[in-house]
C-alpha cells in the first residue's frame, strides 16, 4: 500500500495488486480524524487501519459510492474495531442490495448508511464536499465532488493495472451509464478521482476521450449479436480496452433486452 498526497487534506492509498484492476482508497483528515471514500475489501481496510493506528487517526464518516463488494465490505472490518462511524451513501443502497447481495452482511442496521448523499452537503478538513447520483454502473451509484475541483467517479471510470481502459459495467442500465457519463463530461474541468485507477491518470490520459470511447462501446454494443468479438469491432472505438469483460457485457445486453 503507498499513501499519496494529493492536495490539503486529500490523500489516496493505493494498493498493490496482482488482479485486473487497481484498488485506491481516498480519504481526508482532519485533527485526528479521517473520512474514507469507499473501503475497499476487508483485507485492504485491515492495512488501512493499521496505517492510520500508527498515525493516531480516527476513522470517523466513510463515504459508499455504490455497494458492490469491493467498495463496502471492508466495513466487515471497521465494524470490528471502530465505534460511532457515520456511513454516507445513497438511498437507492438498498436496491442494490436487494438485487445483487440478498442475504449478505449488510443487511444489518449498524452499517447502513446513516446520512443519504442526495442533495446532501458539509464541510471536512477545509473541504467543501457534495454529491450528485450517478446511476448505471448501479442504481446507488454517486460522484463526490470536493471543493468543486476533484470528483469521485466510484466505478464509472475504470482502467486495468496498467492504465489501460477497462471496458464499462453497466450492471444496472446501459441507458443510464450512458447519461452519467454524459453527465461526467461536464465535470471536465475537475481532477478525477476513482476507485480503480490512481491520481496519475489525470496526467496519463485525455479524459473527454476516454468517455467517448465508454460511451461509443456503450451505444454499440446493444446492437451486436450475442457472440460478437471485442477483436472485431475494436477500431470502431477511439481508444483501446482490456477486453477482459466484453462476454459480460454481451450477457448484461441481453438481460436488458429481454426486460424491455
Amino acid at each position: 500500500m503507498t499513501i499519496r498526497h494529493i492536495y490539503g487534506n486529500l490523500y489516496e492509498a493505493d494498493y498493490e495488486s496482482s488482479t485486473h484492476s487497481k484498488q485506491v482508497i481516498y480519504f481526508i483528515t482532519e485533527n485526528n480524524r479521517v473520512l474514507l471514500i469507499d473501503t475497499g475489501y476487508e483485507a485492504e481496510m485491515e492495512q488501512l487501519k493499521a496505517y492510520f493506528y500508527e498515525k493516531s487517526l480516527i476513522i470517523d464518516k466513510v463515504i459508499i459510492t455504490h455497494y458492490h463488494e469491493d467498495h463496502f465490505s471492508g466495513l466487515k472490518a471497521l465494524k470490528k474495531s471502530v465505534n460511532n462511524i457515520t456511513v454516507l451513501g445513497s438511498s437507492e443502497f438498498k436496491r442494490t442490495l436487494a438485487i445483487e447481495y440478498p442475504d449478505d452482511f449488510l443487511h444489518d442496521s449498524d452499517i447502513y448508511p446513516s446520512v443519504f448523499c442526495d442533495n446532501y452537503e458539509f464541510r471536512y478538513g477545509g473541504h467543501n464536499i457534495r454529491f450528485e447520483k450517478a446511476p448505471g454502473h448501479s442504481y446507488c451509484s454517486v460522484h463526490t465532488i470536493i471543493d468543486d475541483s476533484y470528483v469521485h467517479v466510484g466505478d464509472n471510470l475504470l482502467f486495468d493495472t496498467m492504465n489501460k481502459a477497462m471496458l464499462p459495467l453497466p450492471y444496472m442500465s446501459i441507458n443510464e451509464h450512458i447519461r452519467t457519463l454524459e453527465q461526467l463530461k461536464g465535470h471536465l474541468d475537475k481532477y478525477f478521482l476513482g476507485s480503480h485507477f490512481s491520481f496519475e491518470i489525470n496526467k496519463l490520459k485525455n479524459r473527454e476521450t476516454e468517455i467517448d470511447g465508454r460511451i461509443a462501446y456503450l451505444k454499440l454494443i446493444p446492437e451486436c449479436n450475442s457472440n460478437v468479438e471485442y477483436d472485431s469491432i475494436k477500431d470502431l472505438f477511439p481508444i483501446e480496452f482490456n477486453p477482459r469483460w466484453h462476454n459480460l457485457i454481451l450477457g448484461f445486453c441481453e438481460e436488458q433486452r429481454a426486460q424491455m
